[in-house]
């Protein structure tokens, strides 16, 4: 995956085309995009420009004008597609449909989230490069664009209908299993697809099940389950070393800002507040 903005001080005429199988997705940046062209078509507000190594394609950029660019492997798109969906990836978007040059049209709020993410993912790397040293949180920024390239492709009016539910009994007994994984091997479940893949189920059905069972989704508490584990670690002398990016990093957080606020919201406490706790109890040990 690729992730960048660029922007010229001058007008520039591009002649492009990604990686062999690659799927290149581009959007404005800035405000004011009048005059950017694709493939000889004016960019409207509510398109995403989309292209992959098949057919070469042309930009006219005007001057100041800022693009951001997303790059994904055609597979990885397939497989996130198929799992989002629990139906064969082809039934949904065929590699033909997905490798085609378009203006791929789509609402402005579906636009602004791609872009908000793009934005979020390229000035947290810029502040926390390090995070990417972590498997963990590039594999979770990782599943986060793919997520939100996924929705621009199957809005939520068209989803695939679900299939045959299972009973509530059935539906406690893979709750319980996928608590049973998780609390287990915590690390080997840090976004959904993996604990999916391992229960054998939809992210759909995976989805109805905890929202029955529990009343919270299996997102939500996957996240509660690495925030706390989050602050074991902050609380544990032996790894003191560690700054706190660097913990968060290591369980799948790559947004600092948004890890601040959710510990605290979770924890009543930031982070920095808990290591230092820990610290002073620690401490008042060796007197």
């Amino acid at each position: 995956m690729q992730i960048f903005e660029e922007r010229a001080s001058c007008a520039t005429v591009q002649y492009c085309k990604p990686w062999h199988g690659g799927i290149w997705i581009g959007l404005p940046s800035t405000a004011s995009y009048d005059g950017l062209r694709f493939m000889g078509h004016s960019v409207a507000d509510a398109v995403v420009m989309w292209a992959s190594n098949e057919q070469p394609f042309d930009l006219l950029v005007p001057a100041a004008v800022g693009l951001y660019g997303v790059v994904l492997d055609l597979r990885d798109l397939q497989q996130h597609l198929s799992w989002r969906e629990g139906v064969p990836s082809d039934s949904v978007w065929t590699a033909d449909a997905l490798t085609a040059a378009r203006l791929h049209s789509l609402g402005t709020a579906q636009r602004q989230r791609m872009a908000g993410l793009v934005r979020e993912v390229l000035r947290n790397l810029e502040e926390n490069p390090h995070v990417l040293q972590h498997s963990a949180s590039y594999h979770a920024m990782h599943h986060a664009i793919l997520g939100v390239v996924c929705d621009l492709l199957i809005p939520q009016a068209a989803r695939h209908p679900a299939a045959d539910e299972p009973s509530h009994r059935r539906r406690r007994a893979l709750v319980r299993r996928a608590r049973q994984l998780i609390l287990e091997r915590p690390q080997d479940f840090l976004h959904l697809s993996q604990l999916c893949a391992a229960l054998h189920v939809t992210r759909r059905t995976l989805h109805n099940c905890f929202d029955t069972v529990l009343g919270i989704s299996p997102a939500a508490y996957l996240r509660e389950v690495r925030l706390n584990a989050v602050r074991r670690a902050l609380q544990d002398p032996d790894l003191a070393h560690l700054s706190i990016t660097d913990v968060a990093a290591q369980w799948g957080f790559w947004h600092m800002g948004h890890f601040g606020q959710e510990y605290k919201a979770l924890f009543g406490e930031p982070p920095s507040q808990t290591r230092r706790n820990a610290i002073g109890r620690q401490l008042c040990v060796c007197q």
